[in-house]
């Protein structure tokens, strides 16, 4: 006989939150915003196609690999929460978090192969057909078969995504452990030495946007890009035929690397092919010379890296060989899961996000010609069911009014911070090294600061090392060109596009994720120190304000008083 279900108990909201703050009726669970990847209010389309395809294509991959985690999606006063939680009876859970072990051992042996032979071309393949679709000249109703393809094939893409997970998350966080166990914990963060300095899609880009700013040898050109308002630097340029060679070679690079936002799983943003802003406030810092070649410090982390793997080699010479047969599996499978948490990434995440835009924003032009809405970008305030309706052999409908009070609305919730959880909490507990691994990822709860240590912030250790300099706060990537070389980068969250900047960055620092988020990954690939998940920096931090990054205690330490009011 099963185990009865322990009782839910609500997960307490401050008393001082607004009141008009509501929960959905399913709430019968624990609710997590998002603020890892979506920190802002979610547009309508975006919270439709999380909750009904991309959230199922998640859950679906996940036990397809032996995880037996459920995964949902809801837009909570327009705010992204997810939720996930066992799919097994309390009194099975042990079995199977057993099972689900057994399971990623024998993923971390095949992912790598999985990847390159299967689902990296499979994915390829999907792109290719995207790309190929004629959206502009398609009659309306091959416009609706393609946006039905379009979700079938997005949730397939999310299925590749967390059949993938254990393999990319699962591989470094194990191999840690494994370290930790053999070297002992004060030296764990030291494992994460032995996996860098491995090519990914996330350093190409970087490194690619470097190369196009030196390769510009006009000094007129480089003016224009460092001097000039970013909003004026393209009309500029155009206008001089050396400009116009440099803004080739930036479609070049746009090609290669702009199907891109600032933002993921936020299909209302736009990509950087459609708008450059952000790849050019990067140029100003490369031209201007407020950033170093990435690749030199890279090299010397891959020196550091063969250096330690043979150290550490030899020091477990005398250990038993399925000790040494162990470390030698999960040291592969630890860097090749570093290289694919960034390229997975790019092909899933973010050229996926692009991908699903371009669709909506054909739909969009046709319904603003249409007078469904006024312009075409309202098409994101809409919902995906309403799509199918208007989008028939004859486009109708009239969403103006609809578009108004949910742009609105959006306006209204901007303003307010959410609670980081909401629900109910069940008291079921699902532990093993693949829900460890998670945590390692998303980051545990936001520690509590110290009253006897004000001047101190603290989150965890994400790159090892120490900074100091002037505390930049940026929560919005066209922010960009604000940070000058050697300035600590102060953020709520990063992904792939806020690369570049670590070129520029002294050390970083973030609200959310752990020591296996891209935000540490990337940090340790560039040699600068992190420390990440504090849950406060951009509030208690100034903008401009002198502070000391830690990046192996996990500290932060703020050294001057607040020197400017202004937050960026």
């Amino acid at each position: 006989m099963a185990d009865a279900q322990p009782p839910r108990r609500p997960i307490p909201v401050s008393p001082d939150f607004p009141f008009e703050w509501e929960v959905p009726s399913d709430a019968d669970r624990t609710w997590h915003q998002s603020t890892q990847h979506t920190p802002l209010p979610f547009f309508p389309i975006s919270a439709w196609i999380a909750r009904y395809y991309m959230a199922p294509g998640s859950a679906s991959g996940f036990q397809a690999v032996g995880q037996p985690l459920d995964f949902e999606v809801r837009r909570i006063n327009t705010y992204r929460y997810a939720s996930s939680e066992p799919v097994v009876p309390p009194d099975q859970m042990q079995e199977a978090a057993r099972r689900g072990d057994e399971m990623l051992d024998t993923i971390l042996r095949q992912f790598p192969a999985r990847w390159e032979q299967e689902w990296l071309p499979e994915l390829i393949g999907y792109h290719n057909q995207w790309d190929s679709f004629d959206r502009a000249g398609a009659t309306t109703d091959q416009l609706l078969q393609h946006f039905e393809w379009t979700l079938v094939t997005f949730q397939r893409l999310w299925e590749i995504h967390f059949e993938a997970a254990p393999g990319f998350i699962g591989g470094p966080s194990m191999f840690l452990e494994l370290y930790r166990d053999l070297f002992g914990t004060s030296q764990a963060l030291d494992a994460y030495k032995l996996l860098q300095g491995f090519e990914n899609t996330t350093l190409q880009a970087g490194n690619d946007l470097w190369d196009l700013a030196q390769s510009e040898k006009s000094e007129d050109v480089r003016r224009i890009v460092i001097e000039r308002p970013t909003s004026e630097v393209l009309a500029v340029l155009a206008m001089s035929e050396e400009g116009v060679a440099f803004l080739a070679r930036l479609d070049d690079y746009l090609e290669l690397w702009g199907a891109r936002s600032n933002m993921l799983e936020e299909y209302a943003a736009p990509s950087w092919i459609e708008d450059p802003s952000t790849v050019i406030e990067n140029l100003k810092n490369y031209m201007a010379h407020s950033a170093v070649d990435p690749r030199l410090r890279w090299n010397e982390l891959v020196t550091e890296r063969k250096r330690l793997v043979a150290e550490t080699r030899a020091e477990l010479a005398t250990y038993p060989e399925p000790v040494r047969q162990r470390f030698e599996e999960l040291l592969v499978a630890g860097q090749e899961g570093q290289r694919l948490q960034e390229d997975h990434n790019w092909w899933i995440d973010q050229r996926g996000t692009h991908t699903v835009r371009m669709v909506l924003l054909e739909i969009g032009r046709r319904f603003a010609e249409a007078g469904v809405i006024e312009t075409r970008d309202d098409v994101f305030c809409l919902y995906g069911d309403e799509l199918r309706r208007s989008l028939g052999s004859q486009v109708s409908g009239d969403f103006r009014r609809a578009v108004s009070e949910r742009r609105a609305e959006m306006d209204h919730w901007r303003t307010v911070k959410p609670p980081g959880s909401v629900g109910t909490e069940s008291g079921k507990t699902f532990a093993n090294a693949m829900t460890r691994a998670m945590g390692r990822f998303f980051g545990g709860s936001n520690p509590e600061r110290n009253p006897d240590r004000p001047g101190v912030v603290t989150g965890a250790a994400g790159s090892p090392g120490s900074a100091i300099g002037v505390a930049r706060v940026i929560v919005r990537l066209t922010d960009a060109g604000r940070l000058k070389r050697g300035e600590i980068l102060v953020t709520k969250t990063t992904n792939p596009p806020w690369t570049p900047l670590f070129a520029t960055a002294g050390g970083i620092v973030t609200d959310t994720g752990g020591p296996l988020s891209h935000c540490a990954i990337v940090a340790r690939e560039y040699g600068i120190p992190a420390v990440v998940g504090t849950g406060t920096a951009t509030e208690i931090i100034v903008d401009g304000q002198m502070i000391e990054v830690d990046g192996d205690s996990g500290e932060v330490r703020l050294i001057s008083d607040d020197q400017s009011p202004k937050r960026g």
